[in-house]
C-alpha cells in the first residue's frame, strides 16, 4: 500500500494549523507533523482526492500552497533512516532505531517506524512518554489505543505493566507493532487489529494518543472500560481543544487531573471515579 505525502504550506501557522487538521481528519489523513512553513500529512493514496482538499483549503481566510508526492512502502524505511534521529525523552527514556548506537537510558526503546506514527519526535507521543514516566505502571492492566508502532506500548511493559493491550485499525501499524514488540523482547504485549470494538476487559490505565474527533467519539467506550479510579492519557488534540475534551470525559464520569503541552499538542490526564 502506497501513501501520500501532502505538505500545506500557509502563514501563519496558527489558528489555521489546528483547524486545517481538524479538517484533515475527518478526509482519513491518518498522521501529521507540524513543519516550520506549515504541515506536513499522510493519507493512504486509495483515500488521496485532491478536490476535497481544495474545497477544504479554500474554506481557509489564508492561502494555501499545496505539495503532494506518493511515498511507495518499500521507500518508507530508507526515509526514517535519513529523517529519524535517536530521542530523549527526560533524562530516563529514550528512543532510536536498530541502526543507532545504544543509548545511555533507563528505559531503551528500538523502533523501525515504517508508515506506522510514534517514534517520539512529534509532541504528542513526545507528551505522552513523558506523562507515562510519572505514572506507577507496576502490575498494571493497559490498553494502548491507536497504538502505531507500539512505543507506548513497550514503555507501559518496561515501567512495569503485566498485560499490555494494543490496538490498531491499520495493518501495516499492526504488522509493525508486532515487529517492534518483538524487537524489545516485550512478550507480555498482545496486539489486536481493529478498532475499539477489539477492547475487551477492564483497564487500570489507558493510553489514546489519536485525534480530538475519535477521542471524543469513543470516550465513553474507553471510559466503560477503565476501571474505577483508572487513569486514561488522552493526546492528538491541540491546547484549544482541551476544554471540549474535559466537557466530554465529564460527561463520561472521568476527572480532569492535569495536562502537559508542547508545541501547542496537549496530553491530559484524567481519572475515573
Amino acid at each position: 500500500m502506497n501513501y501520500k505525502e501532502v505538505i500545506f504550506s500557509f502563514q501563519p501557522l496558527q489558528p489555521w494549523s489546528e483547524i486545517l487538521v481538524a479538517y484533515l481528519s475527518d478526509l482519513h489523513f491518518e498522521s501529521f507533523e507540524d513543519i516550520n512553513e506549515g504541515v506536513r500529512a499522510y493519507i493512504k493514496e486509495d483515500d488521496f482526492n485532491f478536490s476535497d482538499i481544495e474545497i477544504i483549503c479554500s474554506q481557509l481566510d489564508c492561502k494555501i500552497d499545496i505539495n503532494h508526492k506518493v511515498i511507495k512502502q518499500e521507500n518508507w524505511n530508507a526515509k526514517w533512516e535519513s529523517d529519524f534521529p535517536p530521542i530523549t525523552i527526560g533524562s530516563k527514556c529514550g528512543i532510536r532505531a536498530d541502526f543507532h548506537e545504544p543509548l545511555e537510558v533507563e528505559y531503551e526503546i528500538i523502533i523501525t517506524p515504517k508508515m506506522s506514527f510514534g517514534t517520539g519526535h512529534h509532541a504528542t507521543t513526545y507528551g505522552m512518554m513523558e506523562a507515562m514516566l510519572s505514572l506507577n505502571f507496576q502490575e498494571k492492566k493497559v490498553l494502548d489505543m491507536g497504538c502505531g508502532t507500539a512505543v507506548l506500548a513497550i514503555l507501559a511493559h518496561q515501567l512495569g505493566s503485566n498485560k499490555v493491550d494494543a490496538i490498531d485499525i491499520e495493518e501495516w501499524a499492526y504488522n509493525n507493532a508486532l515487529e517492534n514488540i518483538s524487537m524489545n523482547g516485550s512478550s507480555n504485549i498482545v496486539v489486536h487489529k481493529g478498532g475499539k470494538e477489539k477492547i475487551e476487559g477492564e483497564f487500570d490505565i489507558i493510553l489514546a494518543n489519536i485525534n480530538r474527533n475519535i477521542l471524543i467519539q469513543d470516550m465513553y467506550t474507553y471510559s466503560s472500560h477503565l476501571l474505577q479510579n483508572g487513569l486514561i492519557l488522552f493526546s492528538g488534540f491541540y491546547e484549544q481543544d482541551l476544554d471540549l475534551i474535559k466537557q466530554e470525559a465529564k460527561r463520561q464520569g472521568l476527572k480532569y487531573i492535569s495536562h502537559n503541552s508542547k508545541n501547542n499538542w496537549v496530553t491530559a490526564k484524567f481519572q475515573k471515579l
